[in-house]
């Protein structure tokens, strides 16, 4: 250091106090002694020590000037405290140092007994950014935080959390040279950084290794959840405390900003580990371990085979590890497999359940039978279709997924379909003690408008199965009190009939193939908007997606005054009519779950209706795989008009495999014939797969959904 950068030094110190500042600088080498009265200070005094001038120092400073600020410079090196007569004086002075590591300890205010530990690391404080970045860490000063400090600098950390700085090393480690494990190296703390990795996890070899470490810390970790003993391949990585490792990676894997530095690590080693060689032993060992994917893949094709084989529930213990698996590493990824599983096991379940019971004789009994258990059926066959769609890879799954689907079709759908529209054919409609689509608006609108904002969302082909889903999760809100019930629709159970019969009506009439509502269209949104018109005052019909557009301002002014709105929302019939998208029926169905729920919040907070019904013009039928010839009833015999569910006659038709059911709950003298079950008629035209008209379960009972504002609310 040359006398410039000293003069820089000591200035600096003076300047920088608040108050008078003494400098003593014991030169014990006498370096300067020839250049000290050349030093130029800025607010100081130099004063020279000798050993004939103490006592005239002590009275200078101390008596004579008590002001002034001062270097004190004593070419010799410090005496003890006992010896010292300056004692006192230096012990309130700053002292200074020209040694680069001294001066580097007294600007970070280390004390000396720690100068040794500085100078094993001297070329780390050559650096003033080193220096700065060292200072900013804001540490107390012990030998351990004095190492780490210097580890976190050299890995770029901002604080003095040694896993973080373990962390870094490893994430580098992907690149070709770990420039961090280099630097360690470099400023001689290599070897203490591998001393505090053994003091804290426990790993300790005589050649380290980043990736070692790595198995390691893995290992231990997936130890800690592991079920017995463990492969003998893991020993020669494993310790007895793994505390420390499981946290680490546990806090490493679940990070959202490293979790795919994790993820890519856990691949490379699955192999190297012969982790895939744990398909051959039993899941109950793994069945809580998370590190590696393998585990994810293993429990969910053992499941899926075990579940195919049995064709049994598989018990609450099943329930609980898909419950458990929620909180593991991989479940993100493998949500969708495993949601798969839940619901075929669900409706195996269901399905076992469904072919031990006698299905009651009356049709109002079979009704209620349906929506209150057996709906569930066509809820889990659903949500198995939802999730199965989402996945990439379903090849593992298709013994499965043909065993749902057979089930569904063969042990449900031909059962109790065939029988309810058996027994509806054999009392007149009318005569049935069930809600009744057609006298939707008499029953419950206009009592209802008096005492309360109303709104009536109708949403095509949504059936009641969809309905319970979403009144499940209204029932969530303790603001707001749903009541669900089943509703008969018209038979044929179709857009135009169904749209029609749940607006006011005195007459409902068909001219030629179009449907009169007291003697008006009522196709379109605004035809419906004037059949309401004609019967309540501040009513409107309008579209969800109309809604949908405005912002909350406009939906306030929109519904300001208003009484009645309809509101029709159409999803699930949009993409389901068509051939080339009635696969997409199911998810057309989740997305309607998920608007009507907002939209019902909407309504509620923007709009302030009080009371609410959801409700559906018809529901459908929806089988994954193709008909087969034997499921299409033929109707080469009648030249009527044919609709793939049902055909309109002026009097019954004898159709094998079909029924004749009166439309005179109508006043219509006119017959709708349908197939028995879930069938259809031979008809052109694609798309088979989602069908409705007719008169199954799924199609004509619809759901008659209320909310109301909680109580308080």
């Amino acid at each position: 250091m040359n006398l410039e950068e000293i003069e820089n030094r000591i200035n600096s110190i003076i300047d920088e106090a608040y108050h008078r500042q003494i400098v003593f600088w014991y030169d014990e080498n006498q370096e300067f002694i020839e250049d000290i009265n050349n030093i130029q200070l800025n607010n100081a005094k130099l004063h020279i020590l000798k050993d004939n001038n103490l006592i005239k120092t002590k009275y200078q400073i101390e008596f004579e000037d008590k002001n002034s600020n001062y270097l004190v410079y004593a070419p010799f090196s410090q005496p003890d405290d006992n010896e010292n007569y300056l004692a006192d004086l230096t012990h309130y002075a700053v002292p200074f140092s020209a040694d680069k590591i001294e001066m580097i300890g007294q600007e970070l205010g280390i004390s000396p007994e720690f100068y040794h530990l500085l100078k094993k690391y001297s070329l780390f404080w050559n650096a003033k950014s080193r220096v700065n970045a060292f200072k900013d860490l804001n540490v107390s000063f012990t030998e351990l935080n004095i190492k780490q400090a210097i580890l976190a600098v050299l890995s770029n950390q901002k604080t003095l959390n040694f896993d973080y700085i373990v962390r870094e090393v490893i994430i580098n480690n992907f690149n070709e040279e770990n420039e961090i494990i280099k630097n360690f190296e470099k400023y001689n703390i290599l070897e203490d950084f591998w001393e505090l990795i053994s003091r804290k996890f426990k790993y300790s070899e005589d050649n380290p290794s980043v990736k070692r470490l790595v198995r390691f810390l893995i290992l231990n970790y997936t130890a800690n959840s592991y079920q017995g003993s463990t492969p003998k391949s893991w020993d020669e990585y494993l310790v007895s405390d793994k505390n420390n490792a499981s946290i680490f990676i546990s806090e490493f894997m679940n990070n959202a900003n490293y979790s795919e530095y994790y993820d890519r690590i856990a691949r490379e080693l699955e192999s190297k580990l012969n982790i895939t060689s744990l398909s051959k032993t039993n899941i109950d060992s793994y069945i809580n371990c998370d590190s590696f994917e393998r585990f994810d893949e293993n429990i969910i094709n053992h499941y899926t085979e075990l579940l195919f084989e049995t064709k049994v529930d598989l018990g609450a213990e099943f329930k609980e590890i898909l419950e458990n698996r929620k909180k593991t590493h991989f479940y993100l990824k493998y949500e969708d497999n495993y949601e798969v599983l839940k619901y075929a096991n669900l409706f195996i379940s269901l399905i076992n359940e469904f072919m031990r019971s006698e299905l009651p004789e009356k049709p109002e009994e079979i009704i209620k039978e349906y929506s209150e258990k057996w709906v569930y059926l066509d809820s889990y066959y659903r949500k198995f279709y939802y999730f199965y769609d989402k996945l990439d890879d379903t090849e593992y799954l298709e013994d499965l997924r043909q065993l749902v689907e057979n089930l569904y079709v063969n042990r449900f759908l031909s059962v109790i379909n065939p029988k309810f529209t058996k027994k509806l054919a054999e009392k007149p409609i009318s005569e049935l003690g069930i809600q009744k689509q057609w006298k939707f608006f008499k029953q419950h609108i206009p009592t209802s408008i008096r005492k309360h904002k109303t709104a009536v969302i109708i949403s095509d082909a949504f059936r009641y199965g969809c309905a319970v889903e979403l009144f499940a999760e209204l029932e969530k809100d303790p603001t707001r009190t749903p009541e669900i019930k089943p509703m008969l629709s018209t038979i044929p159970s179709y857009t135009a009939l169904g749209m029609a019969s749940l607006l006011p009506n005195k007459e409902i009439v068909y001219e030629g193939d179009t449907i009169l509502v007291d003697g008006m269209n009522c196709r379109s949104t605004d035809e419906r908007n004037n059949i309401l018109s004609s019967n309540v005052n501040e009513v409107i019909a309008i579209s969800y997606e109309d809604v949908d557009k405005l912002k909350s301002k406009e939906f306030k002014e929109l519904t300001k005054g208003l009484n009645l709105i309809y509101i029709y929302h159409n999803k699930i019939d949009a993409r389901g009519d068509h051939a080339p998208s009635e696969n997409e029926v199911f998810n057309a169905a989740q997305e309607t779950i998920e608007d009507l729920e907002v939209l019902i919040k909407r309504l509620r907070n923007q709009g302030n209706f009080a009371k609410i019904f959801i409700t559906a013009d018809h529901g459908f039928i929806y089988k994954r795989d193709k008909l087969k010839e034997h499921d299409k009833v033929n109707l080469d015999k009648f030249p009527e008009k044919k609709h793939k569910r049902f055909i309109l006659s002026e009097k019954p038709l004898k159709i094998d495999g079909a029924v004749s059911l009166s439309m005179e709950y109508l006043n219509m003298d006119k017959y709708v014939n349908v197939p028995i079950g879930a069938d259809v008629f031979k008809a052109q035209g694609a798309g088979l797969n989602f069908v409705h008209g007719g008169a199954s379960l799924e199609e004509c009972i619809v759901p008659l959904l209320e909310v109301k504002a909680g109580k308080g609310a």
